[in-house]
């Protein structure tokens, strides 16, 4: 039931919640109100007399230090000198009555002051401070159990603002909400200033949960993900939301997990597929938004997080699919997967009784998150080291941890064969500012219009024009989910919209995605889309891009490589080489990932083709002192502080232009993913509809020949408008059996194919607006495509 106080009680806590200058020191106990657990422990773990809460107890805790799977995460042998290994040591109190780990833990309580300088350490601090107080608390004197007691409600209070006045985006809200929530849990019943600044903690807590338009309202629409890229997404946003609903479940008669299954959609499911899904086949993080070298998962808590969330979670096939991954993971890691700090994590999270199947392989291959709202895509060829993962980002601005990167794509084959560029070093820094948040570091289209001008932003730091999306700033502090949507269309944080999503599921022959990007670009642009069409089966990857602008403008479409690539068959220098009328870009992905458990090689390639503009300049930028240069600031933006080599910040790129600038342009491209040591491309072309309807890609591969068309309307109202009209006729000549894949078409509608005259079959598009048909025959052929 959610957690609510009678009104005369809610009036005494909200009379007295000024008592944290003077602690809650009071003696006098209260009777325990029936909704908080009166027996410690309480937090993570249960009293065996415990009556209220649910999840383990402290007798099956100390059943599990018995059982040999536990036998990694027993022992801690660290001292109490930082805030993270207070509960590590604590822990040992609590398996082992370790008077002594007691001791030491309510000595460093007592005596060291919390940090203030900067909210996530402090949030550290406050909650991991919490959970150790309440696992020692009958082996402290009351005295000094009181000065401690006093020291949380301080820390508290400091971090109340982000749970009353939350960020509902923000990733400060959650770590507060963590710090908070285990606060109250920890000083409940130490006395009766104690128990009243306790519940007036937890119906803050609540109703930033389950308030109307609150945090669980804002996972409900994101469908359990989170935007703030993938260093804060999963370990300061994640892992404190999972804690605390665990911690208030074991101490409270209030079961989130619960309220979540049953009213706010089970959230948790796509939660724990987006966790799983953001891992590359390397089983480090996907290269999204902010991120550091936390990307290798080694000294992590990424995974006692996973098992929390796979132990809640209805469905038995999907606890075997997160379990498999996690178990896969440990392979590459080992010990330093879950360090000894960490282990006390296991203990309260890991439950060996769930399953191991199926396979995570067995999760689909084109993955869509966050629909209408933060939409990140993942398309894969398999689940295996060697396949191919494509992650796509379309969707809303939440927060300044985004990127203004809508319509980036990323490719992984045996390595980071396209990357993301620049670091996150200094938020709100130059390098920050100017490269790795811009759009001209991320693999998009830019559109130079000459009036942008420098001008100065936050921290008096000189922005420049790169030709990319709008930024935005300081629309980060939305204190509900309605409050978000208000202001979603006002202040333009709609900046992206995917208009078609689809897969072949059975036969994997297409994933395909089409995004609306034009408000991310703001007025300069009238019309911007991009679509890709992977096939999977082939590693073929197909874009295009629409650009239409009022007036003739620059243009540019850009690729981001951690190494130097090749254009037919030339290697350039550093710094900007251009090339006219270029037909083939060669990328490699080399070197190794030591892990503690494995060691990957990179061997990954990809061979890019340009196929439109027809008349265009093709320019490779990087090497010393070009890695993050800016050609309109004509400056490079290096990082304040140089990037670990597994962040993968791109050392070069290309970039693709028309010969004079235009108006209305169309981006083509033809890439096939594959291994470092192919030099050539499958024959591939240009293929335009003899109807001038349609235009795309023919891959005259020698098994199978790949037919990749798209409407070729430069129709500016959009999607509905750019759909082709049929009947649809084009010709090739085909060496082996053609799968053709045919993109925005009308959807749900019953079409006739023939080939050369004699009808091939009948076929409905589908709601994606997608047709797919094979023909097994050769030589020429005339493929005519018309409503039934």
């Amino acid at each position: 039931m959610p957690f609510r106080l009678p009104p005369l009680v809610l009036a005494i806590a909200l009379l007295l919640s000024g008592v944290a200058a003077s602690g809650c020191r009071s003696a006098t106990n209260t009777k325990p109100a029936e909704n908080v657990s009166s027996r410690r422990p309480r937090i993570f773990v249960r009293a065996d007399a415990a009556r209220v809460g649910r999840g383990l107890t402290l007798a099956e805790l100390r059943a599990r230090a018995r059982q040999p799977v536990y036998r990694d995460w027993i022992s801690y042998e660290g001292t109490a000198t930082g805030w993270a290994q207070l509960p590590a040591l604590a822990m040992q109190y609590l398996l082992t009555r370790d008077a002594e780990a007691a001791e030491r833990v309510g000595e460093a309580l007592d005596r060291t002051p919390f940090p203030y300088a900067e909210h996530t350490s402090t949030a550290a601090a406050v909650y991991h401070s919490a959970i150790a107080f309440d696992w020692v608390r009958d082996a402290l004197s009351a005295e000094q159990a009181g000065r401690i007691a006093a020291k949380l409600v301080e820390g508290a209070e400091h971090l109340k603002q982000g749970v009353t006045a939350p960020s509902i985006n923000h990733n400060y809200s959650l770590e507060s909400l963590y710090g908070v929530a285990t606060v109250a849990l920890a000083i409940y019943g130490e006395s009766e200033r104690c128990t009243q600044k306790a519940l007036e903690y937890l119906t803050a807590v609540d109703h930033m949960l389950q308030g109307d338009d609150m945090l669980l309202d804002a996972f409900r629409a994101k469908g359990g993900t989170w935007a703030e890229g993938n260093h804060y997404t999963p370990f300061v946003v994640v892992h404190p939301f999972l804690m605390t609903l665990r911690a208030l479940t074991t101490a409270t008669n209030t079961d989130y997990f619960h309220l979540i299954r049953e009213r706010y959609g089970d959230f948790l499911e796509p939660m724990a597929k987006f966790l799983v899904a953001n891992v590359r086949p390397d089983f480090t993080l996907e290269r999204i938004g902010d991120v550091t070298q936390r990307v290798v998962l080694r000294d992590t808590f990424l995974r006692p997080s996973l098992e929390l969330l796979a132990s809640e979670l209805d469905d038995a096939a999907l606890q075997g699919q997160v379990r498999s991954f996690l178990q896969e993971a440990s392979t590459y890691y080992g010990r330093e997967f879950v360090p000894d700090l960490f282990g006390w994590m296991m203990l309260v999270s890991y439950d060996s009784r769930l399953p191991s199947e199926p396979s995570y392989r067995t999760l689909p291959l084109a993955m869509r998150f966050g629909e209408e709202t933060y939409e990140h895509i993942m398309l894969r060829s398999g689940w295996g080291e060697n396949s191919t993962l494509i992650t796509y980002l379309s969707g809303d601005h939440f927060t300044d941890h985004q990127h203004f990167d809508k319509g980036h794509f990323l490719i992984y084959r045996n390595g980071g064969v396209i990357v993301d560029g620049g670091t996150y070093s200094s938020m709100y820094g130059e390098s920050w500012s100017n490269y790795s948040t811009r759009t001209l570091a991320h693999n998009n289209v830019l559109v130079h219009d000459p009036d942008e001008l420098p001008y100065e932003s936050v921290r008096r730091t000189i922005v420049y024009p790169d030709g990319g999306q709008r930024l935005i700033r300081g629309h980060q502090s939305h204190r509900t989910w309605g409050h978000y949507l208000n202001a979603r269309g006002t202040a333009g944080l709609d900046t992206a919209a995917v208009a078609a999503f689809d897969a072949d599921a059975r036969l994997n022959r297409y994933q395909y995605v089409k995004t609306d990007l034009t408000n991310a670009y703001g007025e300069k642009t009238t019309w911007i889309d991009r679509q890709l069409l992977y096939l999977a089966l082939a590693d073929y990857l197909v874009v295009k891009d629409r650009v239409i602008t009022s007036e003739a403008l620059d243009k540019y479409w850009l690729l981001h490589f951690q190494e130097r690539p090749a254009v037919d068959g030339e290697t350039p220098d550093g710094g900007v080489t251009d090339y006219a009328s270029a037909t083939l870009v060669r990328a490699r992905r080399t070197g190794v990932l030591t892990l503690p458990g494995k060691t990957v090689v990179y061997s990954g390639g990809l061979l890019i083709k340009p196929l439109l503009p027809g008349e265009r300049t093709v320019s490779i930028i990087g090497g010393p002192g070009y890695e993050y240069y800016n050609r309109f600031a004509r400056k490079d933006f290096p990082p304040e502080k140089a990037a670990a080599p597994e962040r993968e910040s791109g050392h070069w790129r290309m970039e693709v232009s028309p010969s004079e600038p235009t108006a209305r342009t169309v981006f083509l491209h033809a890439m096939q993913i594959t291994d470092v040591d192919r030099k050539e491309m499958v024959p591939t072309r240009y293929l335009r509809s003899t109807d001038g309807r349609m235009e795309g890609a023919l891959f005259s591969s020698p098994k199978v020949q790949y037919v990749a068309l798209f409407s070729a309307s430069l129709d500016e109202r959009g999607d509905t408008f750019q759909r082709a009209e049929l009947p649809i006729v084009y010709q090739l000549d085909a060496v082996a059996r053609t799968t053709h894949v045919l993109v925005e078409l009308q959807p749900g509608l019953e079409v006739g194919v023939s080939v050369n005259g004699s009808t091939l079959g009948t076929y409905r598009t589908t709601q994606g607006g997608v047709l797919s048909f094979d023909d097994l025959g050769l030589g020429t052929r005339s493929v005519r495509i018309e409503p039934e």
